[in-house]
């Protein structure tokens, strides 16, 4: 199937040179951008306080809205600001505090002006008191803090948080635009955490291309808080290797919404009260990427549909007592229909053309549906307790029969201009795959608060039923050679007895099973003479029934903020994460189930600084991480696409290790932007090969990622943002391939992604202010630029034989050059 993969035979294939040449060129164009002179400032300044005592107000955030909380300023412990920001365009100012309503003012200073302000902010009398983990501890906790506004303003056919974590996490990558998944340091996509309101979210089992991925769980319309950690995370995090995203939901305040449609889909969202004790939000999204998909020099039928509809409510039963519901119903449907491609391959001094000829269609459907209840208890200021119940339930299907006839041409050494032909091969490809997953949850999550820190601890129990009937195969005929039939003589075919299939998956299973997991966790803050100290220790626990398997896991973590004129901390995490296997884990290549199946499991020692500092007088922030990762009980995979396909074996260790850095702060004042790079390499041993240590099918040596933000001096309405990211290549094995020396490696990634938005409308435009127009608050027009260097990225090969049985590797492109448009009202 790989051969019917987006754009798979439709371009020559990329030089080495050009794609340096275009890296040269986007380099540049960002060092043009980032050389623009700094704008002239005003300044904000005054006090801030609380509406009903008239008490002036400490530790008050003050920032520009859609920018990081970190590169904003904060009142004294008399209320009192001051606050630089860009002079002549309007400036969105948020002020926020835990437990009142955040007040928002636009202002428009002249350069040198000083303007005093008095601010007053009125308790948020409809939230249970905020005792939750202040946010003011992520950078003792490794965390990396992402606005959800920026999710709202980033370009790329891949939208939402996971579109951010790609270029702004650390050492996280992706070379494929078509999926939200992401891979980090090392680790696969199936070793990510992903958290919404405290309940762990699962994904489908059976995607096996971006083309067919539909919308992510996260809607970003309903977020109000991402936190995101890239390894050495703290117990009350779950058993996976590699990386944790927590997301939370906003608890509305006020009757709000919203409403985009573009060339790619659409959103609407609904929020607000209804009384003084509920909250609702209601979310809908569509996608389709039929457009994006469209190649005009193949004759192919894209037709994929995807749609979700989620709905958040709260019911406050009193100041210490609350209930959330959370509920999601996705619908995503796929159908693709070939019928003609052409693809030159190979290089200028030895060119080849591959034509192909198909019948027959696919058409796939993952449906999935999502509940979960939270009761949240405060029976006093010292305590926090929460009672979560879940369910999740998915049903998926995926049925095609494509037969494809291929002539492989040379078209070099030929004298005709259709080419000689140098292979004739068919095949014929087949899949009756339905899978059903339901998953049940009941857990209990609590928290102390003490002076020095806090104590947290959670149990929780999860029930999964798993019924699987699978039925897969491939026919390969390449002239006779590439059959595998039983032989009478050499060179020759036995006709009686019928060719044997290849890639045979079947399956039939049904699999109940209980997972019990523990964990508890204290954290400590000290006061020393040179620097605060904040100490984290942690242990997790769990066991599953399937295998009987009992494990424990202990981590700790310590940072440190020395009494240093910069602001910077330094921390150390180590620990042991354990992840247990779950349905694709404990299914072989073959469809077979493990029943002595163990955990993977992994050592992580990370070392990290995290430094706030002024530069161009604006504020910025660099952070690093060195981590080494030593990886034992590993299950070897293949990786083709976004399809992980394991060998349910336990049967090899591995490591990797690398360095991240990035660079976060207003290059042009006002605004965020941020460059990160990372070097990584992760390496595994297989029992029994005897071939040592190859690289797994993640490891990639060198990532770099720029999301930069700009806006036109005299046109403060019209922004501009571009996501530049290059990745080297991922490694590959040609099929059958027995000698080590066979493992190659992709060409490089490389994309940029630019969206210039126009404010048509904001809270402040003066044409609206008397007409119906008013109710709008803002108006949004993108037009967006996507791969604006027309770079053929490669995502997999298939491989087709010449009549001397010569195996010749054909790329499956990503997506070209397309231009996309979207319009949004915020209301």
């Amino acid at each position: 199937m790989q051969l019917l993969s987006k754009n798979i035979l439709n371009l020559p294939t990329q030089t080495s040179k050009k794609v340096n040449k275009k890296l040269i060129s986007a380099i540049l164009l960002l060092a043009l951008s980032f050389g623009l002179k700094a704008q002239r400032t005003a300044t904000i300044y005054g006090s801030v306080f609380d509406s009903t005592t008239g008490k002036p107000m400490d530790m008050v955030n003050i920032f520009v809205l859609g920018t990081d909380k970190q590169n904003g300023v904060t009142t004294n412990a008399t209320g009192e600001f001051t606050f630089v920001i860009t002079a002549g365009i309007d400036i969105e100012i948020a002020f926020s505090y835990s437990g009142y309503k955040r007040h928002t003012q636009v202002f428009n200073l002249k350069a040198g002006e000083k303007r005093n302000v008095k601010i007053m902010l009125a308790e948020d009398k409809i939230s249970l008191p905020d005792i939750s983990i202040k946010t003011e501890n992520y950078r003792n906790e490794g965390i990396t803090k992402i606005e959800p506004e920026w999710a709202k303003q980033t370009a790329g056919p891949t939208t939402g948080i996971e579109n951010i974590i790609k270029s702004l996490g650390e050492g996280t990558s992706s070379n494929n635009e078509l999926s939200s998944q992401y891979s980090v340091r090392g680790g696969n996509y199936d070793e990510n955490l992903v958290y919404v309101n405290d309940i762990e979210i699962f994904r489908p089992f059976l995607i096996r291309s971006g083309q067919q991925e539909g919308l992510s769980f996260v809607n970003t319309d309903m977020v109000n808080d991402v936190s995101f950690s890239s390894g050495g995370f703290d117990a009350k995090y779950g058993d996976k290797m590699s990386s944790v995203l927590d997301i939370k939901y906003r608890k509305p305040t006020e009757f709000a919404g919203s409403l985009s449609a573009g060339l790619l889909g659409g959103s609407a969202h609904l929020e607000g009260l209804i009384g003084n004790k509920m909250t609702y939000q209601l979310g809908y999204r569509y996608k389709t990427t039929k457009r994006l998909l469209a190649d005009k020099e193949s004759d192919v039928y894209y037709n994929p549909v995807f749609n979700d509809i989620q709905l958040y409510l709260t019911y406050d039963f009193n100041p210490k007592t609350s209930l959330a519901f959370l509920g999601n119903y996705a619908i995503n449907k796929y159908s693709f229909k070939p019928v003609m491609q052409s693809q030159k391959l190979g290089h200028i001094d030895d060119m080849y053309r591959l034509d192909v000829y198909f019948e027959g269609q696919e058409q796939d459907v993952f449906n999935s549906m999502f509940g979960s209840l939270v009761l949240s208890h405060n029976p006093s200021k010292k305590t926090a307790l929460k009672f979560i119940v879940s369910a999740f339930n998915t049903n998926e299907s995926e049925s095609y029969d494509i037969q494809g006839e291929y002539w492989l041409k040379d078209i070099q050494s030929s004298a005709d201009t259709a080419g000689s032909t140098v292979g004739i091969g068919k095949y014929i490809e087949h899949a009756r795959n339905q899978l059903q997953a339901n998953i049940f949850n009941i857990e209990h999550k609590g928290t102390r608060f003490f002076d020095n820190g806090n104590l947290m601890w959670g149990i929780k129990a999860q029930y999964e039923l798993i019924a699987d009937r699978q039925k897969e195969w491939k026919l390969m005929d390449s002239a006779g050679y590439s059959i595998p039939s039983l032989p009478v003589i050499d060179g020759g075919v036995n006709e009686a007895v019928p060719p044997l299939l290849q890639n045979v998956f079947t399956s039939d299973n049904r699999i109940e099973s209980v997972r019990l997991s523990a964990y508890l966790q204290r954290e400590w803050r000290f006061f020393l003479p040179f620097g605060s100290l904040f100490v984290n220790t942690g242990i997790r626990s769990q066991i599953w029934n399937f295998n009987n398997e009992f494990l424990v896991s202990p981590r700790a973590s310590i940072s440190l903020k020395p009494y240093w004129k910069q602001d910077i901390v330094f921390r150390f995490a180590t620990g042991i994460f354990q992840q247990s296997p779950f349905y694709r884990e404990y299914r072989g290549y073959t469809g077979e189930i493990n029943y002595d199946i163990l955990s993977q499991k992994s050592l992580h020692v990370v070392f990290s600084s995290d430094w706030n500092f002024s530069m161009f007088h604006r504020p910025f922030r660099f952070l690093s991480s060195i981590y080494y990762k030593y990886l034992w009980d590993l299950i070897p995979y293949t990786l083709d696409n976004v399809r992980i396909r394991y060998s349910a074996q336990n049967n090899a260790v591995g490591y990797a290790t690398g360095i991240d850095l990035r660079l976060f702060g207003q290059f042009i004042e006002g605004i965020d932007s941020w460059i990160t790079m990372s070097v990584m390499q992760t390496k595994e041993d297989i029992d029994g090969d005897n071939k040592g240590y190859l690289p797994r099918p993640t490891d990639q040596l060198f990532t770099m990622n720029i999301s930069f933000q700009d806006y036109l001096p005299k046109m403060p309405y019209c922004r501009v943002y571009l996501n530049f990211g290059f990745g080297s290549g991922f490694p590959y094995t040609p099929p059958e391939s027995v000698s080590a020396d066979n493992v190659t490696m992709r060409p490089e990634y490389m994309r940029a992604d630019i969206a210039f938005t126009f404010r048509i409308k904001d809270e402040n435009s003066t044409w609206a202010k008397k007409n119906f127009m008013k109710i709008i608050k803002k108006i949004w027009f993108n037009v967006e630029w996507f791969n604006v260097f027309s770079n053929q990225n490669v995502i997999s090969y298939i491989w087709v034989k010449d009549f001397d049985n010569r195996p010749y590797a054909v790329p499956n492109y990503l997506t070209p050059s397309q231009v996309n448009a979207k319009l949004t009202f915020e209301f």
